[in-house]
């Protein structure tokens, strides 16, 4: 089985040279157990250094990765050297092809080895924000002592001036790429004294197209970075807080936002509201959607409700359509989406912060609800019981942001790597979208998996989505579990999709008069499972409705309702049909929602089982 994650954090992983292994190719031995012998020294160094190269980049270190890179050159080089010695071979029947193979090979290692040294070279002067460990983490012409958001604005001021030497590395890439195209693994067997052979070559044809492609997506986002840092023209983000212990289908409840506006690389928190405030001054009278109508009992629209839709661009036009007409709030480049598990993962590298009115916030587990602290303060401002209505109680957001940022911008130097990483995981886990009204820059948010949209796959796709409209947080103790059962008997594959659910933990006092916080009380969830469009439903047992069957984003959709009480567990059980693919190999899409944790699938084909923890978007190959 093979797992393929769906974002990447670090580009220079992809681009460790592993054209020089090619060097391997069954060619070598095949024509003659003289020159194999010859070469075996020069091939086990470069078998040595490329590990060390890999090992260098695995642990973010720069100095070595950079000292590697150039021994590997010098190899290949000396390499190439002896290679000629052979070179008549080429003109030899049968035997000249793999002698051109072996050329072949080692000029892509030369291109690719090439690629990362221009590379290294290009971020070394960001290395320490990246996460790289190297001996010159003060750029030249900056002060010695810096804080983060001094690194942050040279990168705004300074990163437009790569462009050129990315030009260079995809040049020399898709050199590496053309030489290996003339490799045709089909003339190889798929074994030679027990070693892979044909399966090896397919792998690093593979690995190299997908780091150039990798690399084509990088580049728009890189020469876009300064623009989103705010130069040359400052930017203001519309900062949207998603409240996952009360999950809805872009992340949780929408319940607090706030504005930040970046000039050069500086940050500057601005206002903040509470969602109830802007309901409040939106009066006109839209349909709710379908689902908080019959659950919620909704007649018209509240913008609290507008991110029904599993797709987070498709909420936001729903949202940004009406927010725009409302006076008196900043019209945004961006609205960018966070849960409880940013603020979690920050505090947890710069330690707990005080912010001014509204007390302390930290990541130490609380025991009054067995979680984060600062989950419960939140709580606690915004959702415990008060007498009458308390306008902007959950303006909270915009001072904890100020607070958060000053910590963090002002951090000792071993943590910003920590930052950056905690952000990118963020994104990856989709605990952080984006929403551009730029049509240029929301593309390449959602080329990077950034941007929480429902995507296109050709295969066997897998989205389960659940809303929870019982106003509790509940998602704070639910754990879920999935299974996949999949029956393929020829053309015709039948899938039996069970999701688990269950909330161990005692119930809260959801009594209004009681006046206490309720944080655990009864589920009520609308789930919708996202499956290939054309698929058949057979039978759904678990819902307390009839299920519905409806298309949307290109796929087709099973939708049913459940209730469950603190204490206890449920399933729902979905089995259907797949409409005509091509599945002779495998091949699976398994997207995660926002604001859950990993969840575990175990997946059954045939009656063969693999477990796969889902923490985000990954595409499952069953062999």
């Amino acid at each position: 089985m093979k797992i393929k994650l769906e974002f990447n954090k670090k580009i220079l992983y992809f681009l460790i040279p592993l054209g020089a292994i090619i060097l391997l190719l069954g060619g070598l031995g095949l024509y003659g157990y003289f020159t194999s012998k010859s070469f075996a020294p020069n091939i086990q160094a470069l078998q040595q250094t490329g590990s060390k190269l890999s090992a260098a980049f695995q642990g973010q270190d720069l100095v070595v990765a950079k000292s590697e890179a150039q021994s590997l050159t010098k190899q290949v080089a000396d390499l190439d050297a002896k290679y000629q010695q052979v070179s008549w071979l080429g003109s030899v029947p049968f035997l000249g092809v793999y002698q051109q193979d072996g050329q072949h090979g080692i000029n892509a290692g030369k291109y690719l080895i090439k690629s990362v040294e221009t590379l290294i070279a290009s971020v070394e002067p960001y290395a320490d924000l990246l996460g790289f460990k190297t001996s010159a983490a003060t750029p030249s012409g900056q002060p010695k002592a810096q804080s983060i958001e001094d690194r942050i604005v040279f990168m705004a001021q300074t990163l437009d001036k790569i462009s050129p030497d990315l030009e260079k590395v995809e040049a020399d890439m898709a050199a590496a790429q053309k030489e290996l195209d003339q490799v045709d693994q089909a003339r190889y067997p798929e074994t030679i004294s027990g070693k892979n052979i044909r399966s090896k070559i397919v792998e690093i044809k593979s690995t190299v197209a997908e780091s150039s492609q990798l690399l084509s997506q990088a580049k728009p986002l890189i020469k876009l970075l300064p623009d989103l840092l705010g130069n040359p023209n400052s930017k203001t983000y519309m900062v949207l807080f998603q409240n996952d212990a009360e999950l809805r289908p872009t992340g949780g409840f929408m319940t607090a936002y706030a504005f930040l506006r970046v000039s050069k690389g500086r940050i500057e928190p601005l206002s903040s509201f509470d969602i109830y405030d802007l309901d409040a001054r939106f009066n006109k009278k839209v349909p709710s959607p379908d689902a908080v109508k019959k659950y919620l009992n909704e007649t018209y629209l509240n913008l609290r409700n507008s991110n029904m839709s599993p797709d987070y661009k498709v909420s936001m036009d729903l949202f940004y359509k009406y927010y725009k007409d409302i006076p008196g709030f900043p019209h945004p480049d961006a609205i960018v989406a966070i849960d409880t598990h940013f603020p979690v993962e920050i505090l947890k590298i710069i330690g707990s912060i005080g912010v001014g009115g509204w007390g302390n916030f930290g990541p130490q587990n609380d025991p009054a609800c067995d979680c984060p602290q600062v989950v419960y303060q939140l709580e606690l401002i915004a959702d415990k019981p008060v007498a009458g209505f308390k306008a902007g109680r959950k303006a909270v957001l915009g001072p904890l942001m100020h607070s958060m940022l000053a910590n963090a911008m002002g951090s000792p130097k071993h943590t910003w790597p920590k930052l950056v990483n905690v952000v990118l995981d963020a994104i990856k886990q989709k605990h952080l979208l984006f929403y551009f009204l730029e049509d240029k820059t929301q593309k390449i948010a959602e080329d990077f998996n950034a941007a929480g949209r429902i995507r296109p796959y050709s295969y066997d796709y897998l989205h389960i989505n659940d809303a929870n409209f019982g106003g509790a947080k509940s998602d704070m103790y639910i754990t879920r579990e999935v299974e996949q059962e999949i029956v393929k008997s020829g053309d015709v594959v039948t899938k039996t999709v069970s999701v688990s659910y269950n909330n161990p933990r005692k119930g809260s006092n959801c009594n209004l008069e009681a006046g206490q916080l309720c944080l655990n009380g009864v589920y009520r969830d609308y789930v919708r499972l996202l499956v290939p469009k054309g698929s058949k439903l057979i039978s759904v047992v678990g819902s307390e409705v009839k299920e519905q069957v409806s298309e949307d984003l290109d796929k087709t959709v099973f939708e049913a309702f459940f209730t469950m009480r603190p204490q206890s567990s449920s399933k729902i059980v979905f089995k259907y049909e797949l409409p005509p693919l091509e599945l002779s190999t495998y091949r699976m899409m398994i997207q995660k929602q926002p604001g859950t944790l990993s969840i575990k699938h175990t997946i059954i084909l045939n009656g063969n089982q693999v477990i796969v923890d889902v923490d985000q978007d990954k595409e499952v190959i069953l062999n």
